[in-house]
């Protein structure tokens, strides 16, 4: 006699529901930009020479990042639903298909918004909060409501917006907002950023030209558009290189300069190639080995400015009076 497998209690319907709406809140607030977001502030943050001292403002800021970058997500979801209905990439959004009413992601935004804003003004200081909302109005009404349907550098301006994060994280752990380090980080991003972009309008020129939004691909060719992009790589390897001279960091330093050198390798072979279907493929690629490129230089910023081998001498010279601390 074979016994039967007994079946586990289906999932009530409620749970199944809520999970699907929480689905779509955190894809409407763009979960996976915030978590990079919030990633490069918290790197500008544990950088901060206060760091140690001030943890719950650098915890209250990152938060703030968090609320304010999912407010400008949905802000921007909110004013362009007839352009994701004619993306392939992003036709099968909630607002776009309509699983979320429109007056309910104005509420959702309104409340990430005011969350932000009253997390940092309570948690962290003027500048924190000033540079907060410059980026959220930057990406969720200039570049959005000017640049994207206006001009097809828009990602070259509107990605400055989305750079600021190092510099929020750095004054909310009580850093100086005039410092070289978290500066030279925002510069980083911001020339990342079209290096990053380019090569996924490449893919989807198609759908940006019936959506009749004017990305570089779209306007200028493909051709012109991989010529920017190794040019913005190169500039990324350039100044990703500044750091080092604010943070003296060896092991960040020969970080920066093999990771970029290898992706301005891919760039380059991006631009070599026929305009076929590996080609798109091959974008594709070089669009998702950018995101680890920026993850990995931050990642090398931390692991260098802590456990480097001038971190070590720091250590060591402060624990012994007569070795003089490298000035």
């Amino acid at each position: 006699m074979t016994a039967k497998a007994a079946k586990g209690p289906a999932a009530p319907a409620g749970a199944s529901t809520a999970m699907g709406v929480v689905r779509d809140l955190l894809v409407l607030a763009k979960a996976r930009v915030v978590s990079l977001l919030v990633f490069t502030g918290a790197v500008g943050a544990v950088l901060a020479p206060g760091f140690a001292h001030h943890l719950l403002g650098a915890g209250a800021g990152l938060l703030g990042i968090a609320f304010a970058g999912g407010a400008g997500g949905v802000i921007n979801q909110l004013i362009e639903p007839s352009v994701d209905q004619h993306m392939r990439r992003t036709s099968r959004r909630p607002l776009a298909v309509g699983r979320i009413a429109r007056r309910h992601a104005m509420a959702f935004a309104a409340a990430l918004f005011a969350a932000s804003v009253a997390i940092l003004m309570v948690g962290t200081n003027p500048w924190t909060l000033a540079f907060t909302l410059i980026g959220t109005l930057g990406y969720g009404v200039i570049y959005t409501v000017y640049l994207k349907p206006n001009t097809p550098w828009n990602i070259v301006w509107g990605g400055i917006g989305g750079a600021l994060p190092p510099i929020i994280g750095w004054t909310a752990a009580g850093g100086a907002p005039g410092a070289l380090l978290p500066w030279s980080l925002v510069a980083l991003i911001s020339v990342w950023t079209p290096a990053h972009f380019w090569p996924l309008a490449i893919c989807c020129r198609e759908d940006y030209a019936q959506a009749c939004i004017p990305m570089l691909p779209v306007t200028h060719g493909v051709d012109r558009t991989r010529g920017e992009i190794v040019k913005y790589a190169a500039a990324t390897l350039i100044v990703s290189l500044i750091p080092v001279i604010a943070n003296r960091n060896l092991v960040y330093a020969l970080g920066a300069a093999g990771l970029g050198v290898y992706y301005l390798g891919m760039t380059m072979r991006l631009q070599r190639m026929g305009v076929d279907a590996d080609m798109d493929h091959y974008a594709r690629r070089v669009f998702r080995v950018s995101i680890s490129y920026l993850f990995t230089l931050f990642l090398l910023l931390v692991i260098g400015h802590y456990l480097g081998p001038s971190a070590l001498l720091q250590s060591a010279a402060a624990s012994r009076p007569g070795i003089p601390l490298i000035p």
